[in-house]
């Protein structure tokens, strides 16, 4: 190495931030002594089913208050956070006219500090059908809600659920937002 060379690498040495250095150390010290989360939590809800009745489905200036959803989820990595690959089929009612939706996709859950709540967000693509419309598109949907557990059996979970859904149309794209409450059934019970 030059003798120049080194005379540079102790100028760099010497304008390093002693902050920066010591934030991380200790960022490294942490990586190093916390466990990993993963031994903490085994995932209570292996495989579920719910139904749920959406309250409020609006789309393209109009809203159904009559609708319900269902799904299965089955948990694929069972370490936090926990990752399920979900199917979903839903029909909802607009004067003259039925709609239906048929998703597949991912949910992430997270577990919290509470155990009584489990957070979770999805993301769901598949087919949407307006009978009357002659509409048959792509969608694709995003949302997320709350698993709430009422009691202290592990029986069921109450759910709160919002979700944004845009389909494809060939001839004008539209967006939906759901609205939905319902019950999480355990299936690996």
């Amino acid at each position: 190495m030059p003798i120049g060379e080194s005379g540079r690498m102790a100028d760099r040495l010497q304008s390093c931030n002693p902050m920066r250095i010591a934030f991380l150390l200790l960022v490294s010290l942490l990586v190093a002594a916390v466990p990993p989360v993963s031994a903490q939590s085994a995932d209570p809800y292996y495989t579920t089913f719910s139904g749920n009745y959406d309250f409020v489905y609006h789309e393209l200036d109009e809203t159904s208050g009559l609708g319900v959803h269902f799904d299965l989820a089955s948990t694929i990595k069972r370490d936090v956070p926990f990752l399920s690959a979900v199917g979903e089929v839903g029909v909802n009612h607009f004067d003259g006219a039925n709609v239906s939706s048929f998703l597949g996709g991912a949910r992430l859950r997270v577990p919290n500090l509470n155990a009584r709540i489990l957070p979770f967000g999805q993301v769901l693509i598949g087919l949407y059908h307006c009978g009357p419309c002659e509409i048959n598109d792509f969608a694709l949907q995003a949302g997320g809600g709350v698993d709430v557990k009422m009691a202290r059996s592990r029986a069921f979970r109450i759910r709160a659920q919002i979700d944004v859904r845009h389909m494809f149309d060939e001839f004008e794209d539209f967006n939906a937002v759901r609205l939905a409450v319902g019950v999480v059934l355990p299936l690996n019970r």
